[in-house]
C-alpha cells in the first residue's frame, strides 16, 4: 500500500520593529536547524528554520528584517513588503504571519501591526516581554486586543522561554484573517487607489486586501521600487506616477493622512488594552543607568574600558584552548610524519593540510569569546547605546549613529556590515559607510594578529591589562581611527554633504537569552572552520604544490651533494645545516617563492621578507589564508616530518642572506598594521561592486586602503628602525 504525499510545511514568517525581540524569538523556536542566505538580487541577510508544531506538521519559519512601515524606506523594509504581498522571488507568500510587538512599548510598535492586519492575511501577534511589562506594573488586556484587531494575541518572553508552547499551538492552528480597517483613505483617493487596482493582474495568492496595498505602493513609488517594476504592468505604473504628481500639485499633504489615521487607532486601542497610558510609564532604573552609560564624557570612558576588557579576555581566556589545540595539532603532524614513507604525500598532508588547516583552527577560541562578548552587549541593550555614544563623534565627521551599526556588523565580517548599509537612506552618506567598513578588525584578521602578537609581544601586565590585549586593542583603534579619517576627507570631497539627522529608538536594557547569545557563538565559530575546511583547505592544497614545485635546480644538487659528502665523512651537524638549506633553497625556487621574491622589493621597506609576501599574496583570497600560507611554508621549509608551532617558527626564522633574525617584534607591528589597513579580501571587493553597481568604488577602495597601509607600515617600520628599536 502507497503512503500519501506529505503535505508540504507550513510557511510561517516572523515580523516585528527592530528591538522587539522577534530574532530571539527565532532562535528560540528554530534552535539549531537554522540556514541563512540572502535573497535574490539583493544582499539582505534571509534566515530560515524548520520547526515541528504539535499536531506534528512542520512548518518553515522565515525571520524577515526588523521594519516600521509596509511603505518602504529602505531596502530591508521592502523586502518585508515584498515578502508579505507575493512580490519576492523564491518567498511564497506566508500562510501564516507571526507578529512580535514589545509589550512595553505598544504604542510605538503596533503602527505596522496594524498595516499588516489590514493585508487580510492570517496573522498571530506576539506579546514579546511580558516579563518587562509586568515589572513596570503594566496590564495588557489581550482579549480587548483581540476584539480590537480581530486576530488572535498571546503573551510571551521569548528571552526566557515562556508562552513558547502555547504560542507553538496557536501557530498550528488554521487563523481566519481579520477583516478590521483602521483609516479611511478620502474619497477622492480611493477613487485613485479603485483606478490602479483595476490596472493589475489578477493573481490567486495575493487577497483581495493586499491589491489594494500594491495600489498604494505604485502610487507611493518615486521610481526606485525594482519589485514593483516586476510584478507590475509598465503603464499602470507609469500612471500611478502621474496621478501620484497631480496630487502632489493639489494635494501637499495627501500621504501624511495615511500616518495620522493610524497613530489615532493606536491611541484608542492602547487607551481601552493597557492599564496605564504609555505616557505615564517611566522605568526609573533604565533612565538611572542611562545617565551613566550616554553621559558626555563618561559614556565614552566606560565604552573604551569595556572594550579593552573585551579584548583582554580574548587573550586570557583562550590561551589555554589555543595551546591545547596547538599541541593536538603537532602531535598529529609528527605522529603523521613518523607512520608514513617520506614522499610527496607525506608532505602534502603534514606540511600542507595538518599545518596549515590545524594552525588556522588553533584560533577558533579567539573568535568564538569574540563573539560570546559582543553578542551579550548586543542582547542586553548596551550596543545601542555605544550607537548613540558614536553618533557625536559620526556627526564630526558629517554621519549620524546609523552608520555605526553597519560598521559594528564588520567586525564580524565586512560583507555583512556593508549590505547593513542598504537601511541608509543617503545615497552619499551609504557610501561613505561601505567604503570604511572595511577598516573595521574583522574576525578573518584575529587569528593574524593573534599569531604574532603570541610571536612577539611578551605577556606583561600594564596596570589591570596586559601587554597582549593592550596591543591588540590597539589594532582594533587603529582600524576605527582609520575610518573616521577617511569618512571625514570623503564626506569633504568626492562625498560632500551635511551631517543627516538621526533619530534612534534605545531598547530597553534585557537579560541576554544564553541560547540566543550560544547559538550566535555556534554560528561565528562554525563558519570559521567551514572556512577552514573548505577555502583554506583548497588553498592550501594549491600552495603547497606551489612551494613544492619545480624541485631539483642545479642549486639545491649541489648543496645536496655537499650534504652526502657530510653525511660520508660522519658530521651529521653539517648534514642537518645542509639539509635544512637544500628545503629552504627549494622553497625560494618553487613557483610560490618566485612569487614572494618578484614583490619583494616593493615590500622589503616595511620589513617583510619573500616569505610574508606569499602570505600576501595568498591572504587576497582571505585574510585568515595568511595564518595557514605561513605554517605551510614554514613547514615545507623546515625539512622536518613534525609539525612546529608557527609562532615558535617566526621567533627563530633566519634570513638566509644575513644569517640574523628575520623578523623583529618591529616586523611584526608592521605588519599588523599593515593587515589593519589593507584591502585584501576579493569578496568584499564583490559586494561593493554589487552594492554601489560600479566598479568605481571597489577599485576606488583597493586602491586607497592599500596605499594607506602601505604608507603606515613604511612609517612604522622605517620610524622604528630610526629610533634603534630593530630592524
Amino acid at each position: 500500500m502507497s503512503r500519501p504525499p506529505e503535505a508540504p510545511p507550513r510557511r510561517i514568517a516572523i515580523l516585528g520593529n527592530p528591538n522587539a525581540g522577534k530574532s530571539t524569538l527565532f532562535n528560540a523556536l528554530t534552535g539549531l536547524r537554522q540556514k541563512v542566505g540572502n535573497y535574490p538580487g539583493v544582499t539582505v541577510e534571509k534566515k530560515t528554520g524548520m520547526i515541528d508544531l504539535p499536531s506534528g506538521r512542520r512548518a518553515e519559519v522565515v525571520d524577515l528584517p526588523g521594519s516600521y512601515s509596509l511603505q518602504p524606506a529602505s531596502p530591508d523594509e521592502m523586502i518585508v513588503r515584498d515578502v508579505l504581498l507575493g512580490l519576492q522571488s523564491d518567498t511564497p507568500p506566508p500562510d501564516l504571519i507571526v507578529f512580535v510587538v514589545d509589550a512595553t512599548n505598544l504604542d510605538r510598535h503596533m503602527y505596522l501591526a496594524l498595516q499588516v492586519v489590514e493585508l487580510g492575511r492570517p496573522m498571530l501577534l506576539v506579546l514579546n516581554m511580558m516579563d518587562a511589562a509586568a515589572a513596570l506594573s503594566m496590564r495588557i488586556d489581550t482579549v480587548a486586543l483581540e476584539r480590537q484587531l480581530g486576530v488572535p494575541v498571546v503573551g510571551i518572553s521569548a528571552a526566557k522561554g515562556e508562552g513558547l508552547d502555547a504560542l507553538r499551538a496557536m501557530m498550528d492552528r488554521d487563523v481566519e484573517p481579520s477583516t478590521r480597517h483602521f483609516r479611511e483613505w478620502p474619497a477622492h483617493l480611493m477613487r485613485v487607489i479603485d483606478r490602479l487596482e483595476r490596472r493589475l493582474p489578477e493573481r490567486a495568492d495575493l487577497p483581495q486586501r493586499a491589491r489594494r496595498d500594491v495600489a498604494v505602493a505604485m502610487l507611493l513609488d518615486r521610481g526606485e521600487d525594482d519589485a514593483l517594476a516586476r510584478h507590475v504592468p509598465a503603464d499602470a505604473l507609469q500612471d500611478a506616477r502621474m496621478l501620484a504628481h497631480r496630487l502632489d500639485e493639489f494635494s501637499p499633504n495627501w500621504r501624511s493622512g495615511d500616518v495620522t489615521g493610524r497613530y489615532d487607532a493606536i491611541s484608542a486601542l492602547v487607551a481601552e488594552s493597557v492599564s496605564a497610558p504609555p505616557g505615564e510609564r517611566r522605568d526609573t532604573r533604565s533612565e538611572a543607568i542611562d545617565r551613566v552609560l550616554t553621559h558626555r564624557v563618561w559614556g565614552p570612558i566606560i565604552f573604551v574600558v569595556l572594550m579593552g576588557a573585551v579584548f583582554q579576555s580574548v587573550f586570557a581566556w583562550a590561551q589555554p584552548l589555543m595551546d591545547l589545540i596547538d599541541w593536538a595539532v603537532s602531535a598529529v603532524g609528527s605522529m603523521l610524519g613518523q607512520a608514513m614513507p617520506p614522499g610527496a604525500l607525506r608532505s602534502l598532508l603534514v606540511d600542507g593540510v595538518i599545518a596549515g588547516v590545524g594552525t588556522t583552527l588553533t584560533f577558533v577560541p579567539q573568535i568564538a569569546i569574540l563573539f560570546l562578548f559582543l553578542s551579550l552587549l548586543e542582547d542586553s541593550g548596551y550596543m545601542a547605546r555605544a550607537a548613540f555614544i558614536m553618533d557625536r563623534v559620526m556627526a564630526k565627521v558629517g554621519l549620524s549613529g546609523r552608520s555605526f551599526i553597519p560598521l559594528l556588523s564588520s567586525f564580524a565580517c565586512a560583507i555583512p556590515g556593508i549590505m547593513a548599509t542598504r537601511s541608509i537612506d543617503n545615497r552619499r552618506d551609504r557610501i561613505t559607510t561601505i567604503m570604511i567598513a572595511p577598516f573595521m578588525s574583522c574576525s578573518a584578521r584575529l587569528p593574524v594578529y593573534a599569531l604574532i602578537i603570541g610571536a612577539f609581544v611578551p605577556n606583561r601586565w600594564v596596570g589591570f591589562l596586559t601587554l597582549p590585549g593592550i596591543t591588540l586593542f590597539a589594532m582594533y583603534f587603529i582600524g576605527i581611527v582609520a575610518a573616521v579619517a577617511v569618512a571625514w576627507a570623503l564626506k569633504r570631497t568626492v562625498l560632500r554633504g551635511g551631517p543627516p539627522l538621526y533619530v534612534m529608538e534605545l531598547p530597553p536594557y534585557r537579560r541576554p537569552s544564553l541560547r540566543s547569545v550560544l547559538t550566535t557563538v555556534r554560528e561565528r565559530s562554525l563558519l570559521f572552520t567551514r572556512n577552514a575546511g573548505t577555502v583554506i583547505l583548497l588553498i592550501t592544497v594549491v600552495l603547497w604544490f606551489l612551494a613544492s614545485y619545480p624541485k631539483g635546480s642545479e642549486a639545491v644538487r649541489a648543496i645536496e651533494a655537499q650534504r652526502v659528502a657530510a653525511l660520508q665523512a660522519g658530521d651529521t651537524a653539517q648534514a642537518r645545516a645542509l639539509e635544512l638549506r637544500v628545503a629552504g633553497t627549494n622553497l625560494e625556487q618553487s613557483f610560490a617563492g618566485r612569487a614572494g621574491r618578484f614583490i619583494e622589493p616593493a615590500i622589503a621597506p616595511l620589513g617583510f621578507d619573500w616569505r610574508i609576501g606569499i602570505g600576501l599574496i595568498t591572504s587576497l583570497a582571505a585574510r585568515e589564508v595568511m595564518v595557514a600560507t605561513m605554517a605551510t611554508v614554514f613547514n615545507i621549509g623546515s625539512a622536518d616530518e613534525d609539525v612546529h608551532p608557527l609562532r615558535q617558527s617566526l621567533r627563530d626564522a633566519v634570513d638566509t642572506r644575513t644569517g640574523l633574525k628575520a623578523y623583529t617584534p618591529l616586523t611584526g607591528l608592521s605588519l599588523m598594521v599593515f593587515y589593519v589597513l589593507a584591502c585584501q579580501c576579493m569578496s568584499t571587493l564583490a559586494v561593493v561592486r554589487r552594492e554601489t553597481n560600479s566598479w568605481r568604488w571597489p577599485i576606488f577602495m583597493l586602491v586607497m586602503m592599500n596605499s594607506l597601509a602601505w604608507l603606515a607600515s613604511f612609517a612604522v617600520y622605517q620610524g622604528g628602525r630610526a629610533l634603534g628599536y630593530g630592524g
